[in-house]
């Protein structure tokens, strides 16, 4: 008897010598992991052309990269804080250049040029040289104000460089906050559908529209975009209180550069960009720990809001905040770290709580709540997904675009994944690990990247995970440019450092701000396949000028579609469509519509749907035959502005 309790001691400490290996070298075990699935990725793109062999390179060559120069990273990037020449003329270098950018985007109307690209970068750049210099201590009111300056600039440039809004959804949102305006009610279910239970966001554009006295547009602007822009000051103090101020300014640097926040913050703007912003805040007060009744407070009140502002985005917090109390809860078992305190666990049943009794009484239509269409059984999901042509969701689509244009265009949204994998591997590295914060941010960007990437692997959309990515890279921008630090510190000299990290950044933001997405009125890449969605004076007063006299069907193209925003108020906009696919290749078309055709198709792609197969679209340019059968005498030309042309078909007498 006793032998085998001996035995069997001997084998817990052998297990206990295994775990504390294990622990001891988990970045180095998920380094070579990692590399092994980037391997695996890449060569199912040659034996099932799963066409995602960008990620795995992406995840391979950043494993490989942490595992050469793990041990050489030094705990921290910063160069002397006195006063020196180089400090001097960065600082004084950043608002000359701001001037001349600010100059030669008032000189170009729809349309910015590539110099307005580059100094936008060399802007970002400046201030990442900048943030070398700071140390514990210093003040860092300058290097924010640059921050918001550069901010400001780049969604200024995006928002008001067409008198349009821009985006689709923002379109809607929009409107609802306009009726608000206009009738001091929120619009009826009729009409604002399930958004009629999320009214937040639009009574918040709509209070700013009425104490601002402005126009809508700039209602938007001056409430979500810039509190989008000032609510990122927050992750300067998570990463402050996490690293550094170094690490806080980065990530506070990286998130407003960043093409996924830009465009969740002005290009297309929801309610779910009221929610990330609440969200920034709720992640500040958690790792803030006070127990005060002031911050229980705020984080319930801040709940609540989230609850009753958007659906999915409010549940993409519930799964980082559930996250996030796992990784707490994990690092304590397994490092004995500080136990969680209760009210953690109290907090999440609260709101999980609020989350489910809400949707329980919320519709998408008068037979479905939204619980029941988000917890629809699997095999239902799976059926939406293949609706939603899951076999390209899973292989990825092909494209006949040059090599040069598709690396850029994917270095865009794995440029912040890339550096990320380098700091999660960092954080999970013997130095770090022990950190119980570092720990749960780390392990909260394994989760929400694996769930984003893997729910539409198998098919599902009804999460719309491509809308998880803003709050994601809240957590990616702190591993991120914490990893960049790390990799600046590889360099010995003062000029190195600060060359290194210049080249970083304005590479890095030349990627994100030069994205289709972000950039309609001159895409550095991918021309044939970027649609406009913002539109110029004469495409808008071609709307509302037929809209006041034309009451009947009008037959456009997606998006000017969207254009109907800016409709006569007494056109019903239900009486308007856009092509489809039969429409060019058959060039027929049902009923008498009026049929409205703007010039620039001819040479800008516009999005043609595919009737027959739902969300299924195809981006081109209006075939010159397809406008050619309207100057026939068929039809007769009712409007003409020498951009927009509006033909009606005639009545064929007896």
């Amino acid at each position: 008897m006793i032998i085998k309790v001996i035995d069997l001691w001997g084998y817990m400490e052998t297990a206990k010598r295994y775990a504390e290996e294990l622990t001891k070298n988990l970045d180095v075990i998920l380094s070579v992991m990692g590399f092994g699935l980037g391997l695996f990725i890449i060569s199912l793109y040659y034996i099932i052309n799963l066409n995602q062999k960008d990620i795995g390179i992406a995840v391979l060559s950043s494993c490989f990269i942490y595992f050469v120069f793990r041990n050489k990273f030094k705990s921290e990037a910063a160069i002397s804080s006195q006063e020196d020449r180089l400090k001097s003329i960065l600082g004084i270098s950043f608002y000359l250049i701001f001037l001349i950018c600010v100059l030669i985007y008032s000189m170009n109307l729809y349309y910015r040029p590539i110099s307005y690209f580059i100094l936008i970068c060399v802007l970002a750049a400046i201030i990442a040289s900048q943030i070398l210099y700071i140390r514990k201590g210093d003040s860092v009111a300058s290097i924010l104000l640059q921050i918001f300056l550069l901010s400001i600039l780049i969604r200024v440039g995006i928002f008001y460089n067409f008198p349009s809004l821009m985006g689709y959804d923002a379109y809607f949102h929009a409107s609802m906050a306009r009726f608000i305006t206009d009738t001091g009610s929120i619009a009826p279910i009729e009409i604002s559908g399930k958004y009629f239970y999320y009214p937040l966001a639009h009574i918040f554009i709509s209070v700013t529209q009425i104490m601002g006295k402005t126009d809508v547009k700039d209602a938007i602007f001056y409430s979500i975009g810039f509190v989008s822009v000032f609510s990122t000051l927050v992750i300067y103090l998570i990463g402050k209180k996490l690293e550094g101020p170094q690490m806080g300014l980065l990530a506070t640097l990286l998130i407003n550069l960043n093409n996924h926040n830009i465009v969740a913050g002005i290009a297309n703007i929801t309610p779910g960009s009221l929610v990330l912003c609440y969200f920034i805040f709720i992640i500040y007060a958690i790792f803030s720990e006070k127990q005060s009744l002031r911050y229980t407070g705020f984080i319930l009140i801040a709940t609540i809001l989230m609850v009753l502002t958007h659906q999915l985005t409010t549940f993409v917090v519930l799964l980082s905040l559930a996250s996030i109390y796992a990784g707490k809860y994990l690092h304590n078992h397994v490092y004995k770290s500080l136990p969680i305190k209760t009210n953690s666990f109290n907090y999440m049943l609260f709101f999980v709580i609020s989350l489910q009794t809400y949707w329980m009484f919320t519709f998408v239509n008068p037979n479905t709540s939204f619980l029941e269409m988000v917890l629809a059984p699997l095999m239902d999901v799976i059926e939406v997904g293949t609706s939603y042509s899951s076999e390209e969701l899973i292989l990825g689509s092909a494209n006949n675009q040059e090599s040069l244009e598709v690396l850029l265009l994917h270095i865009s949204y794995l440029a912040l994944p890339f550096f990320a994998i380098g700091g999660v591997l960092a954080w999970f590295s013997g130095r770090d690990v022990k950190n119980i914060n570092k720990f749960s941010v780390a392990l909260v960007v394994v989760i929400l990247y694996g769930l984003a990437y893997g729910i539409p692997l198998l098919g599902m959309r009804n999460f719309l995970t491509s809308r998880w990515f803003p709050l994601i890279a809240v957590f990616l921008v702190l591993v991120a440019a914490s990893y960049m630090l790390k990799l600046v510190s590889l360099f010995n000299s003062k000029k190195a450092k600060v060359l290194a990290i210049f080249i970083i950044i304005s590479l890095f933001s030349f990627v994100m701000v030069t994205t289709p997405g972000i950039n309609k009125d001159n895409p550095l890449v991918a021309k044939d396949t970027t649609v406009r969605n913002q539109f110029k004076e004469v495409e808008i007063e071609a709307v509302k000028t037929i809209t006041a006299r034309h009451s009947g069907n009008i037959l456009m193209d997606s998006p000017y579609d969207s254009c109907l925003f800016y409709r006569d108020r007494g056109y019903d906009s239900s009486n308007a469509t856009y092509f489809n696919i039969q429409h060019i290749q058959t060039g027929e078309i049902a009923g008498n519509p009026m049929v409205l055709l703007r010039k620039s198709t001819l040479k800008e792609p516009v999005s043609i749907n595919d009737p027959e197969r739902y969300g299924v679209n195809f981006i081109q340019k209006m075939p010159e035959e397809f406008f050619n059968r309207f100057k026939t005498y068929d039809y007769a030309r009712v409007y003409d502005n020498e951009e927009v042309f509006a033909y009606i078909k005639e009545e064929k007498t007896a």
